[in-house]
């Protein structure tokens, strides 16, 4: 026996079903104008949205090669796990507590090592691009609502052209790739 589409006759839901779906269509509007990427169901329920880094955008449109690609997402990884957001609680031996504000905070030897590690590979690119790439990886991985990566790069560096801000994270990531050990 086929199932009925259950169509409500009622005034009142046919109005509240309308308002629901207006409301749905304005948000993912909304969040396709700044550059979200929004993934829906069948029903055209928001399932999840995101903007993607700047690292995305320049690997998708080939900006950058393989091993710029790498080396940025090496580094947001690095950086997730350092910040304790990489949503994994790994169990360490040895812990560590920090006091930066009123309450301490767990550190683990994972998180140090990470940590480490992005140190290491930033002190060995130059102070522009350390800044840079800090900046717009931070964006990326630690603010809950990352401002566009144009934005940064412009905050970071003064440049206002668009093609020269993607030459920007084009070099910044050359130079991270060769500290990584891959040209």
């Amino acid at each position: 026996m086929p199932k009925g589409r259950h169509k409500p006759t009622d005034p009142q839901e046919i109005a509240r079903r309308r308002l629901e779906r207006e409301a749905t269509e304005t948000e993912i509007t909304r969040l396709r104008q700044q550059g979200a990427v929004v993934s829906l169901d069948r029903a055209r329920r928001i399932v999840s949205a995101f903007r993607r880094s700047a690292f995305h955008k320049l690997r998708e449109t080939k900006t950058i090669t393989a091993s710029q690609a790498a080396a940025a997402e090496r580094l947001c990884s690095d950086w997730a796990i350092w910040k304790g957001l990489d949503g994994r609680a790994a169990p360490s031996l040895e812990a560590h507590t920090r006091s930066t504000r009123s309450t301490p905070e767990l550190v683990t030897d994972r998180m140090l090592k990470a940590g480490n590690r992005v140190a290491k590979a930033l002190g060995k690119v130059g102070p522009v691009d350390r800044d840079l790439l800090a900046a717009l990886v931070a964006s990326a991985i630690e603010d809950d609502r990352p401002a566009p990566w144009r934005d940064v790069v412009r905050r970071m560096t003064g440049v206002t052209q668009t093609v020269r801000q993607s030459q920007m994270i084009v070099s910044a990531l050359g130079n991270l790739a060769r500290a990584y050990g891959g040209v």
